[in-house]
């Protein structure tokens, strides 16, 4: 969930500010496509061999066929954000380093005003020009520290900010990518969070309407943060936040190893399970026609584990393989920042990053395939 100022970025920098790290029918702006990505990619007919999708088309490599029991395969969209910096230089090296190309490149925008993080976002899309894939940009629906701006963007005031950034898809060729839309509404950090349920869904639903009518190919992301949701954001339950079927096309989770971390696969079960868990959201999208993410998910020695888990790799990864029908995307999450996030794996050279050196080993093992 990294905070990204401009002036970071632009002196090409990936900043991250402490906080927590924490179908069927794609609603409204799918439901003109007869090969509609809700539909699971496996009943649909095999792909001939060599077939020509577009690369960088959510929509097109989404609709590609995805069997149970491996992953990535031939068709899985998995990849990474960018780290140390938001481009697709780091991206590229991560999956050099991993032994296969990455078909998603995760990015943020910036968070300091509505205009720089709708308008002036061009350069999320110039640091991704020549990457050849899917981008998945993770939108904010409010700045940082604009908590008391929720209630005029649900009524509507931001609306032609929300068109500036669905044109400026457009305009860089990038219309065709999926947008996280307030994700982690019921982390407590986010300036975004459902402090108040009605005025979060409703802000959502117009920031989501106006960027479509912008670019009606923009494919809408609604993610949670995984295990806990506090009783004063949606109500307890970030379910309550959900801001309809018209205004989603997937449901996804960011899964770290933390809080609760699981030092055996039974545990790892058990909190999948759980309220806010993947199996539990899984359910949920599955109940609603909706194809599923992992937007960030990672193992995180600097929490309750206290140390690194490469079985939290490995179950991770059977759980994608398992779930490859219907499971959109995943990124893994890079972040070193000392003591409060160490999610980073092959990075054995970066004096600010532990190695964790299992975990790459297993990451790079079952992720090359």
């Amino acid at each position: 969930m990294p905070d990204v100022p401009p002036t970071a970025l632009r002196r090409g920098r990936l900043w991250l500010a402490a906080a927590g790290v924490a179908v069927l029918a794609l609603a409204i702006v799918m439901k003109a496509d007869p090969e509609s990505p809700a539909t699971p990619a496996s009943t649909k007919s095999p792909a001939p061999h060599g077939i020509d999708a577009d690369p960088r088309s959510a929509r097109a490599q989404i609709a590609l066929p995805r069997e149970p029991g491996a992953w990535p395969g031939p068709y899985g969209l998995s990849g990474v954000n960018g780290f140390p910096v938001l481009n697709s230089a780091s991206v590229k090296e991560f999956c050099s380093t991993r032994g296969r190309d990455c078909k998603v490149a995760h990015t943020y925008t910036d968070r300091t005003s509505y205009d720089a993080m709708t308008g002036g976002s061009g350069w999320t899309f110039e640091y991704f020009a020549d990457f050849d894939g899917v981008l998945v940009i993770s939108q904010a629906l409010v700045p940082d520290r604009g908590e008391n701006l929720v209630a005029d963007c649900a009524a509507g005031k931001y609306d032609q900010n929300w068109r500036d950034f669905g044109a400026l898809m457009v305009t860089h060729g990038r219309g065709d990518s999926i947008v996280r839309l307030g994700w982690e509404m019921n982390e407590p950090t986010m300036a975004w969070r459902g402090r108040n349920a009605t005025d979060y869904i409703a802000c959502y639903r117009k920031a989501a309407d106006a960027l479509r009518s912008a670019n009606p190919r923009v494919v809408l992301d609604w993610t949670i943060n995984a295990h806990n949701t506090p009783a004063d954001l949606c109500g307890g339950l970030s379910t309550n936040c959900y801001p309809g079927d018209e205004y989603v096309d997937i449901i996804g989770i960011d899964n770290y190893d933390h809080h609760p971390w699981s030092p055996a696969e039974a545990d790892f079960d058990r909190t999948a399970a759980a309220p806010e868990g993947l199996n539990w959201l899984f359910d949920f999208a599955r109940g609603h026609g909706k194809l599923f993410s992992v937007g960030e998910w990672g193992v995180m020695p600097t929490a309750d584990a206290g140390r690194d888990n490469p079985e939290f790799i490995r179950w991770m990864h059977a759980w994608f393989a398992e779930h490859a029908p219907y499971l959109a995307y995943e990124a893994y999450f890079q972040r070193c920042d000392g003591d409060f996030s160490q999610s980073s794996i092959l990075r054995p050279d970066d004096p600010k990053c532990l190695p964790n050196t299992g975990s790459s080993e297993v990451y790079t093992e079952l992720f090359k395939r």
